[in-house]
């Protein structure tokens, strides 16, 4: 059951990107290392990263619990991380487009609805980290400064869930620099996202989410919740 599995750590990009897309990704990680390193004078820790996905069958009714039938597609969000200074330091490989924005480190800080901005998604993330910890009564680490470089190719507006990529691969991202990712499974990733996206003020049921961080490649996935569970459908070249 892929709700039970744990996060996978992947060393080979050809087994997130294929052989077909390795070129074109190790290009886009050097050139992610490569505004880390200019802006925050070290290298990543950790990269973690969550694709965008299609919906096929069920539009809106994973709000009222009912299963729906997304596929994962190849655009994601990249997120690089690591420890250090003493805020949240969020930053985007794209500066011009996505301005650089600091956080306290303080998990219960609200997020300003009321001053949109890209990085909220990261603070919700952030927010969800520490707030699942605590439900589940695992010790959390204190926290502490993060150092943030991301990157997307989901577009955005474009119902393909660039808000749920960033969100998990910011998840993703903390929980492994912080040293918590092995107490996490990937349907507490799931579950945990979608209830940490609302934070930005969006209403969120859990399908973009689940199928962030469960898809696999070339196939549909059956999402069903409460609690979230995925099977898999396989979509055949004509």
């Amino acid at each position: 059951m892929a709700a039970a599995l744990p996060i996978p750590e992947v060393k080979e990009i050809e087994a997130i990107y294929g052989l077909e897309g390795a070129l074109a990704a190790t290009q886009r990680y050097r050139n992610l290392f490569a505004a880390f390193k200019s802006k925050y004078g070290q290298s990543p820790e950790v990269y973690a990263r969550a694709p965008g996905r299609v919906n096929l069958i069920g539009e809106h009714i994973d709000y009222e619990g009912y299963g729906v039938l997304p596929m994962a597609i190849n655009q994601d969000t990249i997120v690089a991380i690591a420890r250090g200074g003493d805020k949240l330091s969020v930053a985007n490989a794209e500066d011009a487009k996505y301005p650089a924005v600091e956080f306290g480190t303080d998990p219960a800080q609200a997020v300003d609805v009321g001053k949109h901005s890209w990085a909220n998604y990261f603070l919700a993330a952030y927010k969800g980290v520490f707030e699942f910890l605590q439900s589940k009564g695992i010790a959390a680490p204190a926290p502490v400064g993060l150092q943030v470089m991301i990157h997307g190719t989901v577009p955005l507006g474009s119902g393909l869930s660039s808000s749920a990529a960033i969100v998990c691969s910011s998840a993703l991202a903390i929980a492994a620099v912080l040293g918590v990712v092995g107490s996490l499974t990937k349907g507490d990733v799931s579950e945990f996202t979608c209830t940490a996206e609302r934070h930005v003020g969006v209403t969120s049921g859990g399908m973009d989410q689940a199928i962030s961080v469960m898809g696999m490649p070339g196939v549909a996935m059956l999402v069903e919740f409460n609690p979230v569970r995925v099977s898999t459908t396989r979509l055949f070249q004509a």
